[in-house]
């Protein structure tokens, strides 16, 4: 009952929001803007995709193969600093964010800055930095900033969650807003979004996570201990099911826990009681277990995504950024 009033209460003030940034409409920059975000809460796969989008851009646009030719922009969630921090290979997660410094470290070349003013940041990137093009990170719902391609993001299996809004279910705002949408990505092997994007009028691309390979696999010598901090622990078990690693415990924490040196001690003394021979875990939750210096080894799980419509990707995304980019070369 509680729920169902808290989303009685969401629900109109979500739709105003949304009302008066239709209204005023937001700041166009002088570069193009894409956004990547989510209908729902958490767990669809934005960073790995904004890293499979910024380098399938600058292998499209050799100009963007520059130096921070392209800018990342993100809130960086559950970093401690509320200031503008330019992210660089070595910064600390607890400045930028994990997912931010996942990502520069991705795509070295990349521009990632960290800020919850979008269009501070943008400005920023464009002027201080001559950035050609930006992605925003997690922004279906960020309107102040004007955008050329909407990318959202939704699970393959259950593009709607429960089909409630928050806080009594994981939507964001109700499915209707997806008439704001440039492109939809269903993010695995399910065909649920597919009905979405025909009442939509949407086109429609698949990408799913790319199996372990079988080098990786077998530098996991014996029985492992899994530790997850992430939003889906569920995709990773089955990553690792599908390519025939044995788990003998997993110890899923919330989504961008933060680890602390008693409880990394722990994990390596559980895992080893258990017989575990390693412990496994994310590339994000790794750069949040810095402190790790436990018997075991700890053995980061790669987890990128594969397009599986990639020359009608290239069509779009030529539609929408050839003008701009090649009137900048």
């Amino acid at each position: 009952m509680i729920g169902w009033l808290a989303e009685r209460g969401y629900r109109p003030a979500s739709s105003c929001y949304h009302r008066r940034w239709d209204r005023r409409g937001g700041k166009r920059i002088a570069v193009p803007v894409i956004s990547v975000g989510n209908l729902t809460v958490g767990g669809n796969g934005k960073t790995p995709f904004v890293i499979l989008l910024a380098k399938l851009l600058q292998e499209r646009y050799p100009l963007l193969q520059e130096q921070n030719a392209i800018a990342v922009l993100s809130r960086g969630y559950g970093r401690k600093s509320r200031k503008m921090v330019v992210v660089e290979e070595h910064s600390a997660w607890q400045q930028s964010g994990d997912e931010p410094l996942l990502i520069k470290r991705s795509v070295p070349s990349t521009l990632v800055i960290s800020h919850a003013n979008r269009v501070e940041s943008a400005e920023f990137a464009v002027k201080t930095y001559g950035a050609r093009l930006i992605i925003l990170d997690d922004g279906f719902q960020h309107r102040p900033l004007v955008r050329d391609i909407d990318f959202v993001l939704l699970d393959a299996d259950e593009p709607l969650g429960n089909g409630r809004l928050l806080p009594a279910g994981t939507l964001r705002e109700p499915a209707e807003s997806l008439s704001r949408a440039t492109v939809l990505v269903s993010v695995g092997r399910g065909s649920a979004v597919e009905p979405i994007s025909h009442r939509f009028g949407l086109p429609l691309f698949h990408v799913e996570p790319l199996p372990l390979t079988k080098s990786w696999g077998q530098s996991v010598h014996g029985p492992a201990y899994l530790v997850t901090g992430v939003a889906r622990p569920e995709r990773v078990v089955r990553l690792l099911t599908e390519a025939g690693i044995t788990t003998i415990g997993h110890r899923a924490f919330r989504d961008h826990h933060k680890f602390t040196v008693s409880e990394l001690s722990r994990l390596d003394f559980d895992a080893r009681i258990l017989g575990a021979k390693a412990i496994l875990t994310t590339s994000k939750d790794a750069l949040r277990m810095f402190s790790y210096c436990g018997c075991l080894p700890l053995v980061v799980i790669p987890y990128d995504l594969r397009l599986l419509d990639s020359s009608s990707l290239h069509t779009m995304l030529a539609k929408n950024l050839d003008y701009h980019l090649s009137s900048r070369t």
